[in-house]
């Protein structure tokens, strides 16, 4: 029983029983595998092949009851119901767990949270980020304020408007 596969043991007794006659039958594992299940095997690029394993929250399984406990309870804060979703961390946002985003129930739900967001994913579901520039960020009025009253001492017969333009030119961020 040790290399019946994961999908047929969850199946039952009856469906480990058929599984091993079929095997000892001459049949190959995975027309076993299709004939015991009475379903064909899942394919890599299927919302079947995705979710096997998550659909009934299989990933709470593995965790300390609290930790399930406290994933559900931010989930459910966030709006979310995570009956038949999977928790996928790579794609929430900073609320983490209460990111409604977050739990999926298919590739295509990943594949619209990574557009959205612009994220690279790679796997089930493949997604490019497109690079984004940086956004110019000025020197803050009260850094600029501080540094020039730094610089005043190294320039002190530099007129006011000259000294701010030193300073935003010395330690604001280069525009690129």
């Amino acid at each position: 029983m040790n290399d019946v596969p994961e999908c047929i043991r969850r199946a039952g007794p009856e469906v480990v029983a058929f599984y091993e006659r079929l095997l000892s039958e001459g049949q190959t594992q995975r027309w076993a595998e299709m004939c015991a299940l009475q379903q064909p095997p899942g394919l890599q690029g299927t919302d079947r092949a995705y979710m096997e394993g998550r659909l009934n929250n299989q990933q709470l399984d593995n965790m300390a009851p609290h930790q399930a406990k406290a994933l559900v309870a931010l989930a459910r804060k966030g709006g979310v119901n995570p009956t038949g979703k999977y928790y996928a961390a790579g794609l929430a946002d900073s609320r983490g767990a209460a990111d409604p985003a977050a739990w999926v129930d298919s590739r295509a739900d990943v594949k619209k949270v990574a557009e959205l967001r612009n994220l690279t994913v790679e796997g089930a579901v493949t997604h490019q980020g497109r690079p984004q520039p940086r956004p110019h960020v000025p020197l803050s009025e009260a850094a600029t304020r501080q540094m020039m009253r730094r610089e005043r001492a190294n320039h002190p017969n530099m007129k006011q408007g000259e000294l701010r333009e030193l300073v935003v030119a010395k330690y604001g961020r280069k525009k690129k």
